[in-house]
């Protein structure tokens, strides 16, 4: 099945505006686990993607890489995940602040990566 261009460029958006209206909408077990199933597939489209894209030499290993390679491409999605409960079931700063500071890490990192892996490395 082949989809259009603008369709699957955006799936994964979709996938997590419904896991974020999924999260508003209840509390009970069902509705929960639908919106971590919605946020998890966004998360692996995103991850697959950005694999199959990258136009840097990923087979070299970095000697200062010390997380396994599923555990860091995943990384700030788990941060997100995190920030995004800690906002919903708390009211104190500290915690507020906590949740802040792991989507601001979470967006660095992305963005670092995208910047990355969207260039080839340059000889100098």
């Amino acid at each position: 099945m082949i989809l259009p261009k603008v369709i699957y460029e955006n799936l994964p958006y979709v996938y997590f505006i419904l896991s974020g209206y999924l999260l508003n909408i209840g509390d009970i077990w069902p509705i929960l686990f639908s919106a971590a199933l919605f946020y998890g597939a966004a998360s692996i489209t995103f991850v697959v993607r950005s694999a199959n894209r990258r136009l840097d030499n990923h087979q070299t290993k970095l000697a200062n890489q010390y997380l396994p390679e599923v555990i860091y491409e995943y990384l700030p999605y788990v941060f997100v995940a995190v920030a995004v409960f800690i906002f919903s079931n708390t009211t104190k700063a500290t915690f507020q602040f906590i949740a802040f500071t792991l989507v601001t890490v979470a967006l660095r990192n992305l963005l670092c990566r995208h910047n990355n892996r969207s260039r080839k490395p340059s000889k100098f």
